[in-house]
């Protein structure tokens, strides 16, 4: 005999008949069967009388885990991804609109002192204006191409290891 206390419940010979089906049909003797159907019952909440709503609760039981994992990737995207590019956005735009304004005044004097210069003097000043012009595009090219090397070695959803600073 076992050490289990054990306690009586009276089923109607209707549930009783199909509780017994359903146990031998998973290889459970019924006593095990009613008590894992009741253990199942009772950890999640529901009542068992109420068949649509339970089926109703399970659902929204999952939609809600559901809805939390979405949410849980849009955060991450967001704090890995998202504000990093916005920040980066930002700055670019501000630089730019910074070196525009220098630009502007540059030019501004630049015209002024051209207006001094000879014929040769001028020409000599182009030349190294174009030379300047193909070195910068080229710089930027590839800045360009390590940038997205870069973004493409550490993009969203590669797990970097911290950088450990190195001994000078």
């Amino acid at each position: 005999m076992s050490t289990e206390l054990r306690k009586r419940v009276t089923l109607d010979n209707n549930a009783h008949r199909k509780a017994e089906a359903a146990a031998a049909e998973v290889g459970a003797s019924l006593g095990v069967y009613a008590s894992a159907a009741v253990e199942y019952f009772a950890t999640r909440g529901l009542d068992p009388r109420e068949t649509e709503a339970r089926e109703g609760q399970l659902i929204m039981q999952q939609i809600k885990k559901l809805g939390n994992r979405v949410f849980g990737f849009m955060q991450e995207q967001e704090r890995t991804l998202l504000t990093p590019m916005l920040e980066e956005m930002l700055r670019t735009r501000i630089t730019l609109e910074r070196v525009l304004r220098l630009n502007e005044i540059l030019v501004g004097n630049l015209n002024a002192q051209l207006e001094t210069l000879s014929e040769a003097q001028l020409q000599r000043q182009q030349q190294a204006l174009l030379l300047l012009r193909q070195r910068n595009e080229e710089a930027v090219e590839k800045q360009v191409k390590e940038a997205l090397e870069a973004a493409q070695k550490a993009g969203p959803g590669k797990r970097n290891k911290p950088v450990e600073p190195t001994a000078e």
